[in-house]
């Protein structure tokens, strides 16, 4: 496991900003880490260096970056141009560019049934991102089903709005929960329940 992403969950919270409102919210929090889901190619590199000045780790969602193109070039930007510490994506081919770019990789999985669960898995194993995003993160057998079939840290996300959900992910291998919601980023939420 890269180094880097064992250091991301120690908090167990990543914050999922889509909204300028929620990067003045996260900026504010002490989470440390982002996966940041809004942005252009005009505005990525400003976002990402107030984030870097505030030494949080950042993470692009790739496809939600409006003006990137996702190929070899594209990815070589995100890294060496924008600084970013990692991409979150969906699609294979972009983590293995952004591996050889020498970012962080999280392969995002939507697990809509059995089948999404298998073929997941075995992209992941192929793949060999340096973590795996499950969404939605409510489905506490599946976390330990797809934990127990892949050797890589479970992030879980989308739906999580309640401390009781986060501790359910987190009991049942989540190495880390991305939420959107603001009121989970707060330390003492999570702590408090999982005491």
């Amino acid at each position: 496991m890269n180094p880097t992403i064992r250091t991301i969950g120690r908090e167990k919270m990543i914050a999922s900003i889509k909204s300028p409102k929620q990067f003045e919210k996260f900026l504010q929090s002490d989470v440390t880490t982002t996966f940041l889901m809004m942005g252009t190619l005009s505005t990525l590199d400003r976002y990402v260096t107030h984030l870097k000045r505030e030494n949080r780790t950042v993470f692009l969602h790739a496809e939600r970056i409006n003006g990137i193109s996702l190929d070899r070039e594209g990815i070589d930007y995100l890294a060496k141009r924008v600084g970013a510490d990692g991409i979150v994506t969906t699609k294979a081919s972009v983590i293995q560019h952004a591996k050889r770019a020498g970012l962080m990789t999280v392969q995002r999985l939507f697990l809509v049934d059995s089948d999404a669960v298998t073929s997941g898995i075995k992209m992941a194993n192929n793949q060999q991102p340096d973590a795996l995003e499950l969404m939605p993160g409510l489905i506490p057998s599946v976390i330990e089903h797809v934990a127990g079939s892949v050797s890589l840290p479970i992030v879980t996300g989308g739906m999580i709005r309640k401390p009781i959900e986060v501790h359910q992910a987190l009991s049942h291998g989540a190495f880390a929960v991305s939420t959107g919601d603001e009121r989970l980023w707060a330390s003492h939420a999570t702590k408090e329940e999982m005491a």
